[in-house]
């Protein structure tokens, strides 16, 4: 259950029923606690501010895609920071190290414009004003080095991911990040386990898992038959302040691996379903065999150019 904003730039923004849990929490904990009403109110006017960044470093990650043609389906904020969810990712590796460090480098930006506006307009940071900017400033630095740490499938790991990719064939260069993101994750869910940061754990332990979730997507695709995607490219990824596996892209995973279409259903009616199911390709099957993997891209075109009735396995033979 989503609270949708409406449009902004032409992409849906929403915002998840969960996300409400962590204002409330911190309102009531730090009135439990004795901080007084406004200083909790304080925080959490903080933390909506630090949500605002998240929100505009997904639009970083979306406009950038936007440039190589790639639509954003929606941006969805969690508590855990924000989703972009692309309708497919780049087919080459410098596009997708664009869209990669796009997101932070919106927050650099914001970091630097809240710097300098605080030391031109004179408010000194020992003030509740400047301490507020302060807090905001150093949330952004954080932002960006969180992202950029080599935890793939983050913003880090994915700019790893794309230079391995300039080099390797996509399913090893994968590999390496998912492992690497993996490590990063033991180590980080340790760090938070040691000194009682069981929010950091928490991510620690959603990294990982997500990595691994990317990493069988990855694997499946090539051991499947299927043919792999271009240098750099994959299927359906999303990107964000914990850029991972929401449960519509591992759907999307699962459709285009397993979900099969006899070759004699036309292309009108495989790009009906393939848009209902938000899906971005299916497998064409004849006699029991698979001839093929047929794109929502793909049928688009043939649409456009009045094929809408020709078999699919027509098209992918």
């Amino acid at each position: 259950m989503t609270l949708n904003l409406g449009k902004i730039l032409g992409i849906h923004v929403r915002i998840h029923w969960s996300f409400w849990l962590l204002p409330v929490y911190v309102y009531f904990s730090m009135v439990l606690a004795g901080s007084g009403f406004t200083s909790a109110a304080t925080t959490v006017l903080l933390i909506l501010a630090v949500f605002g960044c998240v929100l505009l470093h997904e639009f970083g990650h979306a406009l950038a895609a936007r440039q190589f043609g790639i639509p954003t389906r929606d941006i969805t904020l969690l508590p855990i920071g924000g989703v972009a969810m692309l309708e497919h990712m780049p087919r080459s590796p410098l596009q997708e190290l664009w869209i990669a460090v796009a997101g932070p480098l919106v927050n650099v930006v914001i970091a630097t414009v809240l710097f300098a506006g605080a030391t031109l307009s004179g408010v000194g940071f020992g003030t509740e004003a400047g301490g507020f900017v302060q807090q905001l400033i150093f949330a952004n630095v954080a932002l960006v080095a969180f992202n950029m740490l080599p935890a793939f499938p983050m913003d880090g790991g994915r700019v790893f991911r794309s230079l391995l990719a300039v080099f390797l064939n996509y399913k090893l260069a994968t590999r390496i990040a998912a492992g690497t993101g993996k490590v990063a994750a033991v180590a980080l869910g340790l760090f938070g386990l040691l000194n009682g940061n069981i929010m950091m754990a928490f991510l620690a332990a959603f990294v990982f898992f997500a990595a691994q979730s990317e990493l069988a997507a990855v694997t499946s695709d090539f051991d499947d038959g299927s043919p792999p995607p271009q240098r750099g490219g994959s299927r359906g990824r999303t990107f964000g302040m914990f850029s991972g596996n929401r449960d519509r892209d591992q759907m999307n995973d699962v459709v285009t691996r397993q979900c099969d279409v006899p070759s004699t259903l036309s292309a009108e009616s495989v790009a009906s379903w393939l848009n209902e199911m938000r899906a971005d390709a299916c497998r064409v099957i004849e006699a029991g065999r698979v001839i093929g993997v047929i794109t929502r891209t793909r049928l688009i075109s043939e649409l456009s150019r009045g094929m809408g009735r020709m078999p699919v396995g027509a098209l992918v033979r």
